[in-house]
This record gives C-alpha cells, structure tokens and sequence, in this order.
C-alpha cells in the first residue's frame, strides 16, 4: 500500500514536469506571411536558376554558331597521301 502511495506521489510529481518537455520539441506555427515568403523566395530560386540553364543553353549555340561559320570560312583541305614506302630513288623530294 505504501510503494502504491509513493507511486501516486512520484508520479503527479514527475507528470507535470515531462508534459512541457514534450511541447517545447515542437515548432512554432509558421505564419501566413512567412509561409508566402518562404513561396517567393522558393519562386525566385526556381526563376534564378531557369535563367541560368537558358543562358548555358544559348551560350552553347553561340558556340556551336561559331564553329560552323569558322567551318565555312576556313574549311579543312584535305592532304594528298603521302607514299607509304617513302620517295623513289633518285627524287629531289617527293
């Protein structure tokens, strides 16, 4: 009877020390206007970085632009083969 008494009283002691323990783990309520702020600046990110690939992509047509018009202006000649057993005897050069 004694250890139930002791029990009773350890426990409403302890009992109302954990409850507040427990609540204060928990995060405040975010409110509306940090929630749409929290909205914009996620939309901003997004936006900064679609501008980012869009620019990436067009620099690489810039590029590849070039190339081609390097290609056109200045395109490769083909060599003559060279012999493969080197130059006859008797040739100045081949």
């Amino acid at each position: 009877m004694r250890f139930v008494v002791a029990l009773a009283i350890v426990s409403s002691l302890i009992l109302p020390l954990a409850v507040p323990v427990a609540a204060q783990t928990r995060l405040p309520r975010v409110s509306p206007s940090e929630r749409s702020t929290r909205d914009i600046n996620r939309r901003i990110q997004q936006d900064q970085r679609l501008l980012n690939l869009e620019e990436r992509i067009q620099m690489e047509n810039n590029q590849i632009r070039q190339d081609i018009q390097r290609e056109r202006l200045f395109p490769q000649r083909s060599l003559a083969p060279l012999p493969r057993a080197g130059c006859p005897r008797g040739s100045i050069s081949c």
